[in-house]
């Protein structure tokens, strides 16, 4: 598992980090607070994911293509 801590400021953030997770084929899971939001998840993400420091997960060990795309959110 890779764990990385992400930050996302707007919604047009957050719909592009989702847009981008949809695309791989391992879970991936936001942890916020006490809850674990499915990162695929659009209406999780817009509730719970942003303007705030989240912790990723990733539930593979190999997802260099994912980080590449998700660079910019991560802190």
């Amino acid at each position: 598992m890779i764990n990385k801590t992400i930050f996302l400021t707007m919604i047009e953030d957050v719909m592009e980090f989702v847009h981008q997770t949809e695309k791989c084929s391992y879970e991936i899971d936001v942890a916020v607070d006490d809850c674990t939001i499915n990162a695929k998840s659009i209406l999780g993400m817009l509730s719970k994911g942003f303007r705030r420091i989240m912790r990723l997960d990733i539930h593979t060990e190999k997802a260099d293509e994912l980080l590449e795309q998700i660079g910019r959110f991560c802190v």
